[in-house]
């Protein structure tokens, strides 16, 4: 517990100096950050998905493959033809794997959908991240927020209330009370947050809405972590971070919801 402590104190402060500071001339710091991460995941979902395997390179192909996506995006988020990136980007990854599969007699169907599944799972959420970092600094905090205080009062609502399991074949500690109680905690604080300090330009009901959506959202993306890992008989995802796990580990609710988030951003802006 003590390890994990400190290892969250030290996480939190870099990440907030980060976000702090990523802005302006220093927006790359932030957004550059968010590379990083996503290239990490990817590492870390690779080596779990093809730890069975026999070793080939055209079943890491997606690490370069998202460091190049991410890039791509948090370099021309902002211009008007970024979708046509994405659409070339995506249409491309779909023939290199669909010729690897065709001429590759160890690269199986099951290793394709693996390789699509790796990139966008472990470049959006991160892509979500910079971007709404671009928008406002209060985005990011209010999507922390969101997630945190869902995750920490799951826990301990869950621990003092719990009786009933949620999904008790992924993760057999989380309650259908505790999920409630995070969800309730997690969109009051983040609607005062966003209404108070302007983050919406939207009446208090509807952007209480909206944290609720991503309180479930963020949720979700916990159990989809922890099937993952189920699936694959695996703990953490890594070591990088003691007592926390890996980036995935970390950032697996958050990330799941930032990718909604900016889609909502995207909308009402």
């Amino acid at each position: 517990m003590k390890q994990r402590i400190i290892t969250g104190a030290i996480l939190a402060l870099v990440l907030g100096l980060f976000v702090y500071f990523g802005e302006g001339k220093l927006e790359f710091l932030f957004s550059g950050l968010c590379v990083l991460l996503a290239v990490a995941a990817a590492f870390e979902f690779s080596r779990m998905i093809n730890k069975e395997k026999q070793f080939s390179i055209f079943n890491y192909l997606s690490i370069p493959f998202t460091l190049i996506f991410t890039l791509l995006s948090v370099i021309f988020f902002k211009q008007d033809f970024y979708y046509m990136i994405v659409f070339v980007f995506i249409i491309s990854v779909i023939l290199i794997y669909s010729l690897i599969y065709v001429f590759r007699d160890d690269f199986k169907k099951r290793d394709f959908s693996d390789q699509i599944l790796t990139i966008l799972y472990t470049s959006l959420g991160f892509i979500g991240f910079a971007f709404l970092r671009t928008v406002s600094i209060h985005l990011i905090i209010y999507l922390f927020i969101v997630a945190m205080i869902t995750d920490v009062f799951a826990y301990f609502v869950g621990i003092k209330f719990g009786k009933t399991r949620l999904a008790p074949k992924i993760s057999p500690k989380k309650s259908v009370e505790g999920a409630i109680g995070g969800l309730l905690f997690g969109s009051i604080a983040a609607t005062l947050y966003a209404y108070y300090l302007g983050v919406f330009d939207l009446n208090i009901s509807i952007i209480f809405v909206i944290s609720i959506g991503l309180s479930i959202i963020s949720q979700i993306g916990d159990l989809v972590a922890s099937k993952f890992k189920r699936e694959y008989n695996v703990k953490d995802y890594s070591n990088l971070f003691p007592g926390h796990g890996g980036v995935l580990d970390r950032f697996d609710s958050s990330s799941f919801a930032s990718i909604f988030l900016m889609l909502i951003v995207m909308v009402i802006l």
